[in-house]
């Protein structure tokens, strides 16, 4: 051709899909813990500033203020008698890495001044504590469960250091030990914040550097 029209964008931003994620996220058609819980994650971060930086959906303050409340009221509905949340409510089966999920949303929530059912977030981090402390749940019927396991324990400890309760000593004998059984380096990141938090600032900027220089 005689002439070629080119266009170029910067920002400050991935070229991510958020807005379409976002979307995707809101309309969820089920109401499992996983999608009830996700919901509610991505109503809580869309206030109105957010929602237009990303292209997302905006809500009216009433509309998202409702959309949090009714995640956190199903979300306490779900809760087992050990703590942990079933997927359907009632007697469904548990998927016990579903907790620290959960628990992270209700904490955020909480944070961001939404009246979050106390007995029901701390029966979830007690139970969390206490699988910490019982060497975490195996996922044997998982392809990596060694992984699973891994994951599972420093998401687990990354909430509780949220609010102080990480059991530090595990969480140092799960990294010093374990961590090259990792297939991925995202727990890394949970083990550093973690560590952070709870003042260990050496392993804190090992776990980070790391999972940032992670090449397996």
């Amino acid at each position: 051709p005689a002439a070629v029209r080119a266009r170029l964008t910067l920002s400050g931003l991935p070229p991510l899909p958020y807005g379409a994620a976002l979307r995707g996220i809101l309309n969820y058609p089920y109401g499992c813990i996983e999608q009830t819980a996700s919901k509610g994650y991505a109503a809580l971060i869309l206030d109105r500033a957010t929602a237009q930086a990303l292209g997302g959906p905006v809500m009216s303050d009433a509309v998202r203020k409702a959309a949090v409340e009714s995640a956190l009221s199903r979300i306490a509905s779900f809760q087992a008698g050990n703590g942990h949340f079933s997927f359907w409510g009632g007697s469904s089966p548990i998927e016990t890495f579903m907790t620290p999920y959960v628990v992270d949303f209700m904490l955020d929530a909480r944070d961001a001044g939404f009246a979050v059912p106390q007995d029901v977030l701390q029966k979830a981090l007690q139970r969390l504590n206490d699988d910490l402390l019982a060497g975490g749940h195996p996922y044997y019927g998982y392809e990596h469960h060694d992984q699973m396991r891994l994951a599972d324990e420093a998401y687990s400890g990354f909430v509780l250091a949220r609010v102080n309760r990480a059991p530090l000593g595990t969480l140092r004998a799960i990294f010093d030990n374990e961590r090259q059984k990792l297939v991925a380096p995202l727990p890394l990141v949970h083990f550093g914040i973690a560590f952070k938090l709870m003042g260990d600032n050496g392993r804190a900027q090992k776990a980070v550097a790391e999972a940032f220089a992670w090449n397996k």
